[in-house]
C-alpha cells in the first residue's frame, strides 16, 4: 500500500470512529431538541419577553429584607475585643458607629470610627439583599489593608439573627480567600452585637466582637 492508499484509509478510519461516538452520543436526541439548544432558546425567550423591563424593575425593589436592615440604622458607641489567642484574654478597645440606609433603602451603608492596639482605625461597609439569589450581601473595606472582604449569607429562624461566610486575604500569612463567619445578633432596638469567627482550620473560634449601643 502506497503512502497516499494509507492516508486516505486512515482518514477514513478516524472519520468513521468520529461519526460513530457523536452518533452514540446523540441517541434519544433528534435534531432540533439538543439540551443546550433548547436552554439557548428558552433564554432567548426570556429577554424577548415584552414583559422583561417591569419584571427587572420588581426584582430591584427593596422589600421586607431590606426593611430588617433598616433596623440597624443609627449611631452607635461600640465596644470591641479581639483575640489573637482564643485562650488569651481580650484587647479591648472602644469606638463609634453610623448606620444609614441608601439608595432608596435598599443598601445599609456602615462607617465605623476605632483604634486596634492603639492604632486609629477606620472601616467601610456596605450590606445588601440580592433579590436575585436570595442571600444577604456585604463588603468590607478599611483602613488597615488593601482587600476587598464579600460575604453572603441570611436569617436564622427567629429573624434576629443574620449569618454571613465570606473570604479575606491574611497578609501575616500569606492565605488567599480565607474563609470567615460574621454574625449579627439583634438583642433590642439600640443594641447588637456583631462577631467575627475563624472557620477554615479545626474547631471555629472567635477573633473578634463588637458590642452597639444607641447613642443618646
Amino acid at each position: 500500500m502506497n503512502m497516499k492508499k494509507a492516508i486516505g484509509v486512515g482518514a477514513l478510519v478516524v472519520g468513521a470512529a468520529a461519526c460513530g461516538a457523536w452518533g452514540a452520543a446523540n441517541i434519544g436526541q433528534p435534531e432540533g431538541e439538543h439540551p443546550g439548544k433548547k436552554y439557548v432558546e428558552e433564554f432567548m425567550a426570556k429577554v424577548s419577553d415584552p414583559n422583561m423591563m417591569a419584571n427587572y424593575m420588581k426584582a430591584g425593589e427593596p422589600g421586607t429584607a431590606h426593611e430588617f436592615l433598616a433596623l440597624f440604622t443609627g449611631e452607635f458607641d461600640t465596644t470591641s475585643r479581639m483575640w489573637m489567642d482564643p485562650a488569651a484574654e481580650p484587647m479591648e478597645s472602644t469606638g463609634s458607629c453610623t448606620n444609614t440606609m441608601i439608595m432608596d433603602g435598599r443598601y445599609l451603608k456602615t462607617e465605623y470610627e476605632g483604634n486596634i492596639m492603639g492604632v486609629p482605625f477606620t472601616g467601610f461597609a456596605i450590606t445588601g439583599y440580592d433579590n436575585n439569589r436570595k442571600l444577604f450581601t456585604n463588603v468590607w473595606i478599611d483602613s488597615m489593608s488593601t482587600g476587598i472582604a464579600p460575604a453572603w449569607g441570611n436569617l436564622d429562624q427567629t429573624g434576629t439573627v443574620m449569618t454571613l461566610v465570606g473570604t479575606m486575604d491574611e497578609p501575616t500569612t500569606g492565605e488567599i480567600g480565607k474563609l470567615y463567619k460574621q454574625v449579627f445578633r439583634i438583642v433590642d432596638e439600640d443594641h447588637y452585637v456583631m462577631e467575627m469567627w475563624e472557620i477554615l482550620y479545626g474547631d471555629e473560634f472567635k477573633v473578634m466582637e463588637i458590642a452597639y449601643s444607641r447613642k443618646g
